[in-house]
């Protein structure tokens, strides 16, 4: 059996990537160096995405800066820039977030259970007229869940990942922030505007849910998982899918109110009007650190849930040194420690109540040509009961290979946002290239 399933990308999309990346690198302004990096797992996952299309939309932002770079911060400079920003940047950031929900959301999770998934591509000034297909024939139920949940779980970790950057201090362009506020509100927009009722408009929701609506089959799957059959006919839906469903409204106003979506936003006008190098709005600051809450929900296996990560990093990261400090040498700069974060995750489900403690930190510590990080988590589930995962990274900070890091992990039964949905063990590599 094939389905589609509603959202967007291509299999060229790696290619762009890495080529807009590659490009963008050599010719990007000395002033303000962008961020690029390549992640390769097996299945290119959620990860992968995240980190290949940021390098995409970093690379396209560093183009369009050179261009309306000329125009100067006066007045038709700046009305030049709030059109471009209007007209091209919002539109392509969102574009760029369907890519990478229909390539490496859907498409890896596709990957990962061997469906042959493919894509198609729509414009980014087009409506929903992109989408993944999969052969679903011997795949579970839970698998599919997690298929139709694999898209918006690509966007809420990439914002997750474009905060941490941000907080690095890693200088971003108005598409970069329009592309992190747009990843964020994917979950709301899917649950908020375009998922009808299915207490209120049984009829509606029941087509969302044969078109291949996210939402609406996550429903139906996890009302199957837990129960009996996916509770939605044209005419009704099971009370579970309705509960199920108010559950989802609620955590989506929660990820509404994360507060890296308004400061994106905010940054994102200041630089279009007074000109793309300018520095985006400062973020709050705790004694030597840099701060930001970040606020989310995700769909997992067992429900809805809302998280909160706590991100900091030392303030001087991602800034130029004074005038009259030493010069730091590029692998100085490589080996300091990045961002720290802490996260708690909380959720319900037709089962029972769920959640999840975790932590995550980029080169925390460093040897001299090494620096090393990771992440880890332990959650308690009622499907599953008490389980975790651990992740190590070693990255190089000098030499030939400068930037080439490695990834070792596992994990038990349960789930983890953007890892594999099997326990047992996992690696990837992938390359960073900073100043």
């Amino acid at each position: 059996m094939t389905v589609k399933i509603g959202g967007a990308c291509s299999r060229t999309l790696l290619t762009i990537a890495a080529t807009l990346a590659f490009v963008a690198a050599a010719r990007a302004d000395e002033t303000t160096p962008p961020r690029y990096e390549m992640y390769f797992s097996p299945a290119l996952d959620a990860e992968s995405g995240a980190r290949l299309v940021s390098s995409a939309v970093t690379g396209t932002g560093a183009g369009a800066a050179r261009l309306f770079r000329p125009l100067g911060p006066g007045p038709g400079g700046a009305a030049a820039r709030m059109t471009r920003t209007l007209v091209w940047d919002a539109p392509m950031a969102w574009w760029f977030g369907v890519a990478l929900h229909e390539s490496f959301g859907h498409g890896g999770r596709g990957r990962e259970f061997h469906t042959s998934p493919g894509v198609h591509l729509g414009s980014p000034w087009g409506g929903r007229n992109s989408y993944a297909s999969f052969n679903l024939a011997g795949t579970s139920t839970e698998e599919r869940l997690y298929l139709y949940a694999g898209g918006v779980e690509a966007n809420t970790l990439a914002a997750t990942l474009l905060e941490r950057r941000a907080v690095e201090g890693v200088r971003m362009r108005p598409i970069e922030l329009l592309y992190l506020a747009s990843n964020r509100l994917v979950a709301s927009d899917y649950v908020l505007r375009t998922t009808p009722n299915p207490g209120r408009e049984p009829g509606r929701f029941y087509a969302e849910y044969s078109g291949g609506g996210d939402v609406a089959n996550y429903l139906g799957l996890l009302h199957e998982l837990h129960g009996a059959g996916s509770g939605i006919t044209p005419a009704s839906a099971d009370a579970t899918i309705d509960r199920e469903y108010r559950h989802l409204r609620r955590q989506a106003y929660w990820n509404l109110l994360d507060p890296g979506v308004w400061w994106a936003l905010a940054s994102a006008m200041r630089l279009s009007v007074s000109g793309d190098d300018t520095a985006p709005l400062p973020l709050p600051r705790a004694g030597r650190f840099r701060v930001l809450p970040a606020l989310s929900s995700e769909w997992t296996p067992s429900g809805g849930e809302t998280s909160l990560e706590w991100i900091m990093a030392p303030a001087i990261a991602g800034q130029a040194p004074p005038a009259a400090a030493p010069t730091q040498t590029p692998t100085d700069v490589a080996a300091r420690p990045r961002t720290f974060s802490i996260v708690a995750r909380r959720g319900a489900g037709p089962s029972g109540a769920f959640g999840a403690l975790g932590a995550a930190a980029e080169d925390i510590v460093s040897t001299g040509r090494v620096t090393f990080g990771g992440a880890a988590e332990t959650w308690h589930d009622p499907r599953n009961g008490l389980g975790g995962g651990a992740r190590l990274r070693a990255r190089l900070t000098s030499g030939p290979l400068r930037g080439l890091y490695f990834d070792l992990g596992a994990k038990s039964q349960g789930y983890w946002i953007g890892q594999p949905a099997t326990p047992g063990p996992y690696a990837a590599f992938g390359l960073l290239f900073m100043p």
